[in-house]
């Protein structure tokens, strides 16, 4: 599904209203009745015939009395709110407020506070059509009191088009914000419906058409909500005369002493993800320890220990990557001294590459960032901050300007791992990730997308192809794992052992389960 901004927005409202010749009040109806049929459902869950509809100065609050007229001739008891000092309303809000006042509708003026009265009446639902998608700031008085008063009703609550107190082009929020149940937003969604913190505000985000071409909107400029079909898109079937090295060579460059684990994780998730060979480049030490413990990865040694330091074996490393149809770099790789050399030398090999974990660490605390276009950046929050030179905080609030800038920054395709991982590129696309959850929040996660990434890399997808589809069966893959083992006792392996289920559900276009 096409996100847009709320600019975009405006132009594809624009486009219908002045050159398909849709009025701008006909959008509004279409619109306030979608409201108003679903308001009805969710009072009838409650056994409550009522709802409390609170309209805000703009054309979302135009929604509202749309919404309101249409919920009375349906026989619910209506309360209507005008919220705020607003003197002149837009054209078409103001028409349909004054063809409100012939409905048996409650119209209260709340240039200051709504009534206390109203916010201890129980309600069947409550519809927040105070604003919608172009606020971009934070919320005073009275409106924020508002919001704070509305998400302690214990009715359900409706958002028309976006939360009020979210920003529909970055998902932040912006202080007081409504805790939707449910967000019914028109022609398509936005992008701060699934960008995070944002979303965790909208609840179930439902899209209704109102009459806006969808030809426009699969051509409008914004982001992709990643569905199974990115993952079906890099897993075609394979032919029957197929053999190994046509999936790939994978090599993985990690697992010094101590975070061997990691490494293996990531080449064994690159198997699992569909490459043909994977094989872990290690120090000698631990290549010693690992040799056949794990029959299906292959192991070389690359690093010699020298006093405090790793020492590259040049007689080894060309060998050990030739052949080789990507990296990945970072698994349990350190920071100890010689580490920066030797990714130096790596990233010269000019294979398409993940970078993940040390490997991020390593490259925040030198100075040349640019990785190039062959690059897949996947930084935690934390990384991504390291990199950027900003706190992980800082980083969190605006997910998707970090991504952006992390992507220019590098030249690379960065995945923001997180709650709505982030996709983005250097040429400016950029795509959000609505699966996965708490039940990922296990160490040797990131290894495992890692691995699945450069699975894809190694099978000649596409850096931002295989980011996305590698983040949706990586996040299938977790909720899977959640719903079978509970979100508290996934461990990363035991995600490799689930991602062929998860993945024959999605190729199958069946349900993960």
């Amino acid at each position: 599904m096409r996100l847009v901004t709320s600019a975009t927005m405006q132009d594809l409202d624009r486009h219908t209203i002045e050159v398909v010749g849709i009025s701008g009040r006909i959008l509004m109806e279409r619109a306030g009745l979608a409201v108003a049929n679903r308001a009805l459902e969710l009072a009838r869950e409650t056994g409550c015939n009522s709802a409390l509809v609170l309209c805000g100065p703009g054309n979302n609050g135009g929604d509202g009395w749309v919404a309101a007229r249409h919920l009375a001739d349906l026989g619910v008891e209506v309360v209507a709110v005008k919220v705020g000092r607003a003197v002149m309303l837009p054209d078409d809000a103001a028409a349909n407020l004054n063809a409100l006042r012939h409905f048996p509708v409650t119209i209260v003026e709340a240039p200051d506070a709504v009534p206390r009265a109203l916010w201890l009446r129980p309600w069947g639902v409550v519809v927040d059509a105070l604003f919608g998608t172009g606020l971009s700031r934070a919320l005073t008085e009275p409106f924020d009191g508002v919001i704070r008063a509305m998400n302690a009703l214990l009715c359900p609550r409706l958002a028309v088009d976006l939360p009020s107190g979210v920003d529909s082009d970055l998902g932040l929020v912006l202080g007081e914000c409504v805790h939707a149940n449910v967000t019914l937003t028109f022609g398509t969604a936005k992008i701060g419906h699934f960008a995070w913190p944002g979303a965790g505000y909208c609840g179930r985000v439902e899209v209704v058409p109102i009459g806006i071409p969808r030809s426009t909107l699969i051509s409008a400029p914004g982001a992709d909500l990643l569905d199974a079909e990115c993952v079906r898109h890099a897993f075609p079937r394979r032919d029957a005369g197929s053999f190994k090295n046509r999936f790939g060579h994978v090599l993985v460059v990690g697992g010094l002493a101590g975070k061997a684990g990691a490494a293996l994780l990531a080449a064994r998730a690159a198997l699992r993800g569909g490459s043909g060979l994977a094989t872990v480049a290690t120090e000698r030490e631990v290549a010693a320890r690992l040799e056949g413990r794990e029959p299906d990865v292959m192991i070389e040694t690359i690093l010699d220990k020298a006093g405090d330091c790793l020492k590259i074996d040049e007689a080894t490393l060309a060998a050990v990557v030739s052949g080789k149809t990507a990296m990945i770099l970072g698994p349990g790789l350190s920071t100890r001294p010689g580490i920066d050399a030797l990714l130096t030398r790596l990233l010269g090999a000019g294979l398409p590459t993940v970078l993940d974990a040390d490997a991020l660490n390593v490259l925040a605390a030198g100075k040349n960032l640019q990785t190039g276009p062959e690059c897949v950046l996947t930084p935690h929050p934390g990384e991504a901050g390291r990199l950027l030179g900003i706190t992980s905080a800082e980083v969190q609030a605006d997910r998707i300007t970090a991504a952006r800038n992390l992507a220019a920054l590098t030249g690379s395709v960065i995945v923001l791992k997180g709650a709505g991982t982030v996709i983005a590129a250097a040429d400016g696309r950029l795509a959000l990730n609505p699966t996965g959850g708490p039940a990922l929040a296990v160490g040797g996660s990131g290894d495992v997308l890692a691995g699945v990434t450069g699975a894809l890399l190694g099978r000649g997808i596409p850096p931002f192809q295989a980011a996305c589809a590698a983040a949706y069966l990586h996040g299938a893959t977790g909720d899977l794992a959640g719903s079978t083992l509970t979100e508290h006792s996934v461990l990363a392996s035991d995600l490799i052992d689930l991602i062929p289920r998860a993945l024959g559900a999605l190729l199958e276009k069946g349900v993960v389960r």
